[in-house]
């Protein structure tokens, strides 16, 4: 007995598709929120822009200034070492995606080479593995657009991270500026910039899946054997991709923990893994 579809095909059609933007759109919004907390010190009262002449009593930045929540110096240096941070992150992404890329192509390629070999590179159709009375689309045509389908859920991922390194670099210095003023600041720029990426990729990815699933079904058809194991590429190369993520990242910030060991000890004298060092990570080896 066949099993009852949860949603009719017509509503499948339009519930995913919407689903995905009202993702994308929440991810959108929380980088807004996000980016209201500005990296340059509120103008003084008085000045250009300023609340010259006003009477309602001080201002919210003379309240800050009075405690210490709106020093130049600090606001500037924390956009200065973001913009430091950003400028190594990203160098570091082109350079790991120049491999990435080498890698993508030539597995590809042997995707390619294998699936198609499986029939000889045969151009004709063939019975169907689960329905012998039917028959499926030729074993080139599934090496295709698996292979297709690979380099769609690569470049997704690709894409997906390098927003989400972004992201991150983007909110660190805020999210540092938003502690002065209690955890409870920090800890909802924080989770807003997480929810950032989190919402982006998921959303992202199932819009993608989406429109390759309805492209591919264009020249499958009712052959759903095919179209699965065609589409089954595009979580192989996200998931590829996604490997190179963390073995690189992980890389990547264990130099970042040992470089800020160093500055550490050199500069200000603090003792390896010192808690007073902001930019240890004290995660067990």
């Amino acid at each position: 007995m066949a099993a009852a579809a949860i949603l009719p095909e017509l509503a499948a059609q339009v519930v995913i598709p919407v689903a995905a933007a009202v993702g994308i759109a929440f991810a959108v919004l929380q980088w807004a929120l996000v980016s209201k907390v500005k990296l340059t010190a509120e103008p003084r009262r008085g000045e250009a822009g300023g609340a010259a002449g006003g009477k309602s009593g001080p201002s919210d930045y003379l309240i800050e200034e009075e405690e210490g929540l709106n020093d130049h110096n600090v606001v500037s240096k924390c956009a200065e070492i973001q913009t430091a941070i950003s400028e190594g992150a990203t160098s570091f992404l082109f350079t790991e995606y120049k491999y990435v890329g080498l890698f993508m192509s030539i597995f590809a390629v042997l995707i390619f080479l294998f699936l198609g070999s499986v029939e000889g590179f045969s151009t004709k159709s063939q019975p169907c593995h689960y329905s012998k009375d039917k028959t499926c689309k030729p074993a080139l045509a599934n090496a295709i657009f698996s292979t297709i389908a690979f380099v769609l859920g690569a470049v997704t991922s690709l894409v997906s991270g390098f927003l989400g390194m972004k992201i991150a670099t983007y909110a660190n210095a805020r999210t540092t500026l938003e502690a002065r003023k209690g955890v409870g600041k920090a800890f909802i720029t924080a989770f807003r910039s997480g929810a950032v990426m989190g919402f982006l990729l998921a959303a992202s990815g199932l819009l993608v899946l989406y429109i390759a699933i309805n492209l591919f079904g264009i020249y499958y058809g009712d052959d759903w054997e095919g179209l699965f194991e065609a589409i089954t590429g595009y979580g192989l190369g996200g998931s590829s991709m996604a490997l190179f993520g963390r073995v690189g990242g992980g890389i990547y910030t264990k130099a970042a923990d040992v470089g800020a060991d160093l500055v550490g000890k050199v500069e200000r004298n603090i003792p390896e893994d010192d808690p007073r060092n902001p930019a240890q990570s004290f995660l067990p080896e």
